[in-house]
């Protein structure tokens, strides 16, 4: 069975605190992930490739990827998108459009630092380039703590205020922090949207629900040969021994 995997980053930029390793990858670190990446035979697909392959049964490449980045900072624009230029990948952005033009504030300061978000114009600079973009609502609330109809606001405001910016059908989201309850991709299918992406780690394949598409979380701090582990094997966290502990498990599973 046909199998893709999902890449999670959120800023491209050098972490400024102890908490924003998990966060932010360097912009060098970044294009050193893609470069190994593309040099192991994977291959960048788009949103919309990820979108036909689930409504029009359209195939994937062998070893397909999704680059997306959460949240829209402004570093994206600014460190993010000339590398992914410069290889030739795409990429979606999911925006919290309340925030855009301003900065992180949703983040606990000084946990945080404080970080510009996107422009409208940097936005539209981007999707005239090939950059897709998707809602992450409105205000970055975990949707799980509000009622039905607040979260339809978050989902129905967001998408309409891409679509007016950017004169395209918005019909990808992400869910924020990865919070949601069983309810909730019912409310982001009836709003409108395509596919949604979780922050739950694996492989996606035709089975998955495009509403509940699973990534792998990619840490500041990860060089390139654990991330090659964690898209060969659909994890989030890597290590020396995790192969090990991997085939040993399943050695043991066909002798028993």
């Amino acid at each position: 069975m046909q199998r893709f995997v999902i890449l999670m980053y959120h800023m491209i930029s050098e972490p400024k605190t102890t908490a924003e390793i998990k966060y932010a990858c360097p912009p060098k670190q970044f294009e050193q992930h893609l470069q190994m990446l593309l040099s192991s035979g994977f291959n960048p697909v788009s949103i919309k490739a990820i979108e036909d392959y689930y409504i029009h049964q359209t195939p994937l490449p062998d070893k397909a990827f999704l680059v997306t980045l959460d949240d829209g900072f402004e570093d994206n624009y600014r460190n993010a998108f000339p590398i992914l230029k410069r290889h030739q990948i795409p990429a979606v952005i999911y925006l919290a459009t309340g925030l855009i033009g301003k900065t992180n504030q949703w983040m606990t300061m000084p946990t945080f630092s404080e970080c510009k978000m996107l422009s409208w114009m940097q936005i539209k600079k981007m999707a005239s380039q090939g950059i897709d973009f998707g809602s992450h609502t409105v205000t970055h609330p975990k949707l799980n703590e509000l009622d039905d109809d607040s979260v339809g606001r978050e989902l129905v405001q967001s998408k309409k205020i891409i679509e007016e910016h950017l004169g395209v059908e918005c019909k990808h989201f992400a869910y924020p922090y990865g919070l949601l309850t069983e309810k909730t991709p019912e409310l982001v299918q009836q709003a409108g949207f395509k596919t949604a992406c979780t922050t739950r780690s694996g492989f996606n394949n035709e089975e998955r629900d495009p509403l509940m598409l699973h990534r792998i979380e990619v840490y500041g701090d990860d060089s390139t040969w654990k991330l090659k582990q964690k898209v060969i094997f659909g994890i989030n966290d890597a290590s020396w021994f995790f192969p090990l502990k991997y085939y040993w498990t399943r050695l043991f599973a066909r002798l028993s």
